[in-house]
C-alpha cells in the first residue's frame, strides 16, 4: 500500500492512516472532527525585505583573468621575463605524480621553487630569501599537497642537485637518446665501464651544463646526417624536428659558458667532474665542427685550457685516481689531441704524467704512446726521443697488443682484384689499441730521424719505408671496413690517410683510398674536403 504524503493534523496525532479525502476524511467525517491540514513551509523568499541607501557603493562582480605576480619565482633584484603561454612547458621538468590527500606526503620541492602563493600573492611572508633557503618550502593554506604548485611549471630548472629527468621537450629528449645509442661509443673506446653511455647521462639530470653539452654535440651531428633529412626537418625514431639545425647546436654550447667560467670557484669533486667531462664533450663539437682548409689559430673556447686546469687543480694524483668518470674523460681528451695533432700539424698540450701512465690500461698506454709520438713529430723531434719511442713501439707491440689478437686475418688476393686484407676484432677496444698503435709505427717509420739525415740515404731505402708505410695504411683501412659496429675506425683511418696518402701512386690502390674516405665522409658527415682532393 502506497505511504500517505499529506495527512491531516487529526489522523497524524492518532497515528492512524488517513485518505486523504478533501475536504474531510473519511475517518474525521465518521467521528465528527474538524479535518485540518498543515501549511506548508516557505522555503525560498521570493524578494528580499533588507534596504540599501541610495549612495551604497558596489563592488564588480565580473570575472577578472587571472596574471601572475610580476616578481615570479626568482629573487626580488632579478625578475624574470613573463613567459609565453608555450615556454612554460618548454623546460625539462620532473613533475611528480598526483596523488590523494591521503597518499604518502608530497615530494619535497627543490629549495629555489616557490609556491604558488609566491607568484599569485602580493609580497608578504614569501620573500627572496625564503626560495634560497635550502629547506623545503611549506605547503599555504587551502594547497593540496596532491598536485604539483603551478611554479613546478613555470619555473626554470635549477643546478640544485634535482635531476631534470624526464625530459618534456621533444627535441631534447631524441637529442639525448642520440648521444647515448650513436654518440657515446665514441668516447668509450678504450672503456669497459662505458662512462660516457652509463654514467654521464646520469650527472647530466643533475648538471645543466653538461646537459647542453651533450645536445650541442648531438645536435650538431645529428642536422649533418642526409638520412634523417626531410622537407620537413630533421626526422629521428619517428619524430621530426623542424627547429633541428646546425644553429641549434651554438645556443645549446653557450649555455654550457657560464658554468666554464666559474669551474674555479667550485671545489665539489662531482661538480668537478662534470666541468671536465662538458670540456671534453663540446671539444669533440669542436672537431666535428672543424673545416679543412680553415686557419689553425681559429678557436673560439679553448676547451683544452679548461680540461688541463681542472686536472692541475686536483690537491693530488690520489684524487684522479679515486674519480672513475675524471679518468675516463682525461684518456678521452688525450684521444682527442690525436685528432688534434693530426688534422691541424701542431704538438699535444695536455699533461702526461708518468704516474698516469703506469695506472693505465693496455689501451691507454697505447693512446699514451701515440700521444707522445706525435709530440715528438710536431714537437722537439730529436733523435733520443725518435729512440726511445721506437724502444717503446716495441713494447707495446710485444706485450700489449698481444692481448688484441684478431678472431680472423686473411691477405689480400691479387688475383681476384682485392686491395685490403681481412681482419676481424672482437670489440672497439681491439680495434682502437691496434689502429692507435699503426698510426704510431706508421710516423716512426716515415720519420725516423736517422735515414733523413744519412748523407748514405739511396731511393731504395726511401722506397721500402714508403712501401712499409703503405702497408700499415692497408691494415689500418682494412681494420675500419671490416669492423663497421666501431665508426670511430674510420676517423682513424683518414688520420692515417692524410698523413701519408700520398705514399700511394697505384691508381687502383689510390681508388680504394678514397673509398675508405668517403665512407668516412658519408658516416660521421665531417668535412674531407682537402682529403678528398688528393684521390682525384
Amino acid at each position: 500500500m502506497p505511504a500517505v504524503k499529506h495527512p491531516c493534523l487529526q489522523c497524524k496525532e492518532k497515528h492512524v492512516k488517513c485518505d486523504e479525502e478533501r475536504p474531510k476524511c473519511r475517518r474525521c467525517e465518521l467521528r465528527h472532527l474538524p479535518c485540518s491540514r498543515p501549511a506548508r513551509k516557505t522555503v525560498f523568499k521570493h524578494d528580499s525585505v533588507a534596504s540599501f541607501a541610495k549612495d551604497q557603493k558596489w563592488v564588480n562582480s565580473q570575472a577578472k583573468h587571472f596574471r601572475f605576480h610580476p616578481r615570479g619565482a626568482a629573487t626580488a633584484r632579478d625578475p624574470p621575463p613573463v613567459m609565453a603561454p608555450l615556454d612554460i612547458i618548454r623546460p625539462p621538468l620532473n613533475l611528480p605524480p598526483c596523488q590523494s590527500p591521503k597518499a604518502r606526503p608530497f615530494p619535497q620541492q627543490p629549495p629555489s621553487i616557490p609556491s604558488i602563493a609566491y607568484i599569485t600573492s602580493p609580497p608578504g611572508p614569501y620573500d627572496s630569501s625564503q626560495t634560497e633557503s635550502s629547506s623545503p618550502l611549506p605547503f599555504p593554506p587551502n594547497e593540496s599537497p596532491a598536485l604539483p604548485t603551478l611554479s613546478l611549471i613555470v619555473a626554470q630548472p635549477s643546478e640544485d642537485g634535482s635531476s631534470r629527468f624526464p625530459l618534456r621537450d621533444v627535441q631534447e629528449a631524441c637529442l639525448l637518446r642520440y648521444f647515448i645509442e650513436e654518440m657515446s661509443h665514441w668516447f668509450d673506446l678504450c672503456d669497459r665501464h662505458r662512462h660516457f653511455q652509463l654514467v654521464v647521462p646520469v650527472r647530466a639530470g643533475k648538471h645543466p651544463h653538461l646537459l647542453h653539452a651533450i645536445f650541442a654535440v648531438a645536435a650538431r651531428h645529428l642536422s649533418r646526417l642526409p638520412q634523417y633529412k626531410t622537407p620537413q626537418g630533421i626526422l629521428y625514431h619517428g619524430q621530426l624536428l623542424p627547429n633541428l639545425n646546425e644553429h641549434a647546436a651554438v645556443e645549446y654550447m653557450l649555455k654550457c659558458i657560464p658554468a666554464l667560467r666559474q669551474f674555479h670557484d667550485m671545489h665539489d669533486d662531482d661538480y668537478r667532474d662534470s666541468i671536465i667531462t662538458t670540456a671534453v664533450i663540446l671539444r669533440q663539437l669542436e672537431e666535428i665542427d672543424q673545416e679543412d682548409d680553415s686557419g689553425l689559430d681559429k678557436r673560439q673556447v679553448n676547451f683544452l685550457a679548461i680540461i688541463d686546469a681542472v686536472l692541475r687543480s686536483l690537491p693530488s694524483f690520489d684524487v684522479f685516481g679515486q674519480r672513475s668518470l675524471m679518468q675516463a674523460a682525461y684518456w678521452m681528451a688525450l684521444r682527442q689531441e690525436i685528432f688534434n695533432s693530426f688534422t691541424r700539424h701542431e704538438a699535444p698540450q695536455l699533461m702526461l704524467p708518468l704516474e698516469f701512465w703506469h695506472s693505465a690500461s693496455k689501451a691507454n698506454k697505447v693512446v699514451m704512446h701515440l700521444v707522445q709520438t706525435a709530440k715528438w713529430h710536431w714537437g722537439d723531434g730529436s733523435d733520443s726521443e725518435w729512440q726511445r719511442l721506437s724502444e717503446q713501439q716495441d713494447i707495446i707491440e710485444q706485450k700489449v697488443l698481444i692481448a688484441f689478437r684478431p678472431t680472423y686475418q686473411r691477405t689480400a688476393d691479387k688475383t681476384k682484384g682485392e686491395i685490403f686484407p681481412t681482419i676481424w676484432y672482437a670489440s672497439n677496444i681491439d680495434v682502437t689499441s691496434v689502429q692507435l698503435a699503426l698510426i704510431a709505427k706508421a710516423v716512426l717509420v716515415a720519420e725516423n730521424p736517422y735515414l733523413r739525415k744519412s748523407p748514405t740515404a739511396s731511393r731504395a731505402n726511401w722506397r721500402q719505408v714508403e712501401n712499409e708505410v703503405r702497408v700499415l695504411l692497408l691494415d689500418l683501412c682494412a681494420i675500419a671496413l671490416c669492423n663497421p659496429a666501431s665508426p670511430p675506425s674510420l676517423v682513424h683511418s683518414a688520420l692515417g690517410i692524410g698523413m701519408y696518402g700520398d705514399f700511394f701512386t697505384d691508381p687502383y690502390e689510390r681508388q680504394a683510398i678514397r673509398t675508405v674516405v668517403e665512407r668516412y665522409r658519408d658516416a660521421h658527415a665531417w668535412p674531407v674536403k682537402r682529403l678528398l682532393e688528393k684521390f682525384r
